[in-house]
């Protein structure tokens, strides 16, 4: 019976990937990550219910080892990958550590000697802001200010802590179809909205301007041992300023948005665990 239960979340996992294809128009937000997350969330949560049912009885049918094996298999799995991300994101911050404080305008920030113009927020719930020499020297104070207003969106929105366990969700179904065309997708919706929420605090002109800077400059090779959101892809941040100068400013989104959402897409996710109280030892 546990065995029909893991069958049934694959071909659900399977069948939310290929619903894209049918999808009316383009993907906001909310539609990216239900599509990317929930699939393997289904995943996990059914084989934390069949791990911990064990074996024994469930509608009359009996349940075989072998389900349970798979299901163990699945959550070990799970957790390695999670371990796998955390290290790599351990020895991130660690190397941005090693790296001085400096103060601009009143703002701490971990500031890299190198030529390449870069700027991110590094680490998990409270990450650092880093920025590198290149970038100071590029821009115009009002640019840099522009600039900070998109990292402090970042920051805003904890992108950092939600990106590590997407990635985590991104490693553990690599085999599931769209799941790299859905991750780009959110890597794009995760700037333009970070654009669009420092455009509230800054001109948005002069945030476009930053980014026509740091895409013409960007296209030296990347020494730094960081990611780079669209390294190589100068494309994608000149179609960001497209999106930033042709739409208009949204207004700042409430965080209760963002965890309701968060919370109706756990609730989907943990659905299989109601089964436990139908299993019989």
């Amino acid at each position: 019976m546990h065995s029909i239960l893991f069958l049934m979340a694959v071909l659900i996992a399977f069948g939310l990937r290929w619903a894209i294809r049918y999808w009316p128009g383009k993907l906001d937000w909310p539609a990216a990550l239900i599509f990317f997350a929930l699939p393997p969330m289904l995943l996990i949560s059914t084989s934390a219910a069949i791990a911990w049912m064990g074996c024994g009885w469930m509608f009359g049918l009996p349940v075989s080892m072998g389900s349970h094996l798979l299901a163990w298999i699945f959550l070990v799995w799970t957790g390695l990958s999670v371990l796998y991300l955390a290290g790599q994101t351990w020895q991130t911050l660690g190397a941005v550590q090693k790296y001085p404080i400096s103060h601009w305008q009143g703002q701490k920030i971990r500031l890299l000697e190198t030529d390449f113009p870069y700027s991110a927020q590094v680490g998990l719930w409270s990450p650092e802001l880093v920025v590198s020499r290149g970038l100071l020297r590029l821009l115009t104070p009002e640019q840099i200010e522009a600039v900070l207003a998109h990292e402090s969106a970042h920051l805003f929105y904890r992108d950092t802590w939600t990106f590590f366990w997407l990635g985590a969700l991104r490693r553990l179904t690599f085999w599931l179809p769209e799941t790299e065309s859905l991750w780009q997708e959110l890597l794009w919706q995760r700037e333009c909205r970070a654009d669009r929420h420092g455009a509230n605090h800054c001109d948005p002109l002069v945030l476009a301007e930053a980014l026509a800077l740091v895409a013409q400059n960007a296209m030296v090779a990347n020494p730094l041992p960081l990611g780079v959101p669209f390294a190589g892809q100068q494309d994608r941040l000149l179609a960001r300023i497209d999106q930033l100068l042709s739409s208009p400013v949204a207004p700042s989104s409430h965080r209760f948005i963002a965890w309701g959402g968060s919370l109706l897409l756990l609730a989907i996710a943990v659905l299989p665990l109601i089964l436990i109280p139908l299993h019989i030892k």
